[in-house]
């Protein structure tokens, strides 16, 4: 089986096992479902995660919106808590399953959603804690943090030795999903943004200086992986119309970097330690992070830019009724719509409250209500594929 022909099943949530059925029918159904389980589903709650987030920065306010950034965070709990039951079963009754999950493409670049979703949680305790809990929350995020930077950075070790070792890259074979593998250790430095400002100023300049020095590992990681991802495009086109949201992925390897760089200048406190010892830094960083900012921003919308236009033939056709075209329906990919614009819709709000932009808050506000409006397609379309039986 080709590649993309393994990534557009493992997409549809449908990898079939290579094992003899069961003779009871019901066990067999059952263990037939918990085999097309994969770490592909997890993606519905990093991404679920994300727009809480979301909704939490979004610049304009109403009454009734930090309510419902509240139900998406428990709704993305009971999410990650009902996924994370599933594949323990999975592989409880098929421990052979767990080595190939982790070790064979296309699933195990899927692996990062575990991490990402966790970090969304992280921040979302943040978020929405921290205001009503009392001080434990606060430490209980840094703990947090500090083991999640240790699992994402043993990963990051980890998965990369594996690729190299069982599954080499091949020119022309780069896919979006591979960008997952690298976006924990970037979202470790979103994290250290999200809750730095509120840590003791005794832990805060040491969870700072980590958050940069992991963003600095994802940013450059991505860096290496964004040629290839270019190149495979001008190899092989922009590839099947099921698997083509996947393009929106890159569009998180910028947008989280500002949000990142912004969110830790933000936080520095003014006269503690190296600060205290040189004024004017905390200033300069500042300055430094809000126009990086802006330089990246611009080729965060490129990224975004060739995924949305790679999606108009498709558009067209089907506004057309033109049934020579291939038609989309709902992949787990589908989710690429979501979690990498949520990067790059909190790096437009932070962008814009810096330069005290009213106009650049719209956008932001604009891009907000479109990343929740995919988010709510997705979740619909996921249920949906579930219950006619077209994913597991």
């Amino acid at each position: 089986m080709s590649h993309e022909k393994q990534l557009e099943a493992l997409a549809r949530n449908a990898v079939r096992p290579d094992h003899a059925e069961p003779e009871d029918e019901s066990a067999a159904k059952q263990n037939r479902l918990l085999d097309r389980f994969t770490w592909a589903n997890f993606t519905c709650t990093q991404s679920t995660g994300g727009v809480a987030i979301l909704l939490a920065e979004t610049p304009h306010r109403f009454r009734g919106l930090q309510t419902a950034g509240v139900i998406v965070f428990i709704l993305n709990l009971v999410l990650f808590v009902l996924f994370s039951t599933a594949m323990i079963c999975r592989f409880v009754q098929r421990p052979s399953s767990f080595r190939k999950s982790v070790t064979k493409p296309p699933e195990a670049y899927f692996t990062g959603s575990l991490w990402l979703s966790m970090a969304t949680i992280i921040i979302c305790m943040q978020r929405f804690g921290a205001p009503h809990a009392g001080p434990w929350i606060i430490v209980a995020v840094r703990v947090l943090f500090w083991a999640y930077a240790a699992i994402t950075l043993t990963y990051n070790i980890v998965i990369f030795v594996v690729m190299f070792d069982l599954s080499p890259l091949k020119p022309g074979t780069m896919s979006p999903p591979m960008f997952l593998m690298i976006y924990n250790a970037m979202l470790t430095g979103t994290v250290a943004s999200a809750i730095a400002a509120d840590q003791p100023l005794s832990q805060r300049m040491t969870i700072i200086v980590a958050g940069i020095a992991f963003e600095g590992l994802g940013w450059i990681l991505c860096l290496l992986f964004l040629p290839h991802f270019v190149g495979n495009l001008l190899i092989n086109g922009l590839g099947p119309a099921n698997l083509r949201p996947g393009l929106f992925m890159t569009v998180g390897s910028s947008g989280y970097t500002i949000v990142a760089l912004m969110g830790c200048a933000k936080a520095i406190p003014n006269d503690y330690g190296y600060f205290a010892k040189h004024p004017t830094a905390a200033e300069t960083l500042n300055i430094m992070a809000l126009w990086i900012g802006i330089f990246l921003w611009l080729f965060t919308f490129w990224l975004f830019a060739i995924a949305l236009v790679a999606h108009l033939p498709i558009l067209i056709s089907k506004w057309r009724n033109d049934v020579s075209r291939p038609q989309m329906s709902f992949t787990l990919p589908w989710w690429a719509f979501v979690f990498p614009n949520v990067g790059f819709t909190i790096a437009t709000i932070y962008i814009g409250e810096e330069l005290e932009s009213n106009a650049i808050a719209w956008v932001a506000t604009v891009m907000t209500v479109l990343v929740f409006a995919a988010w709510l397609m997705d979740l619909s379309l996921h249920l949906k594929s579930i219950f006619q039986r077209r994913i597991m």
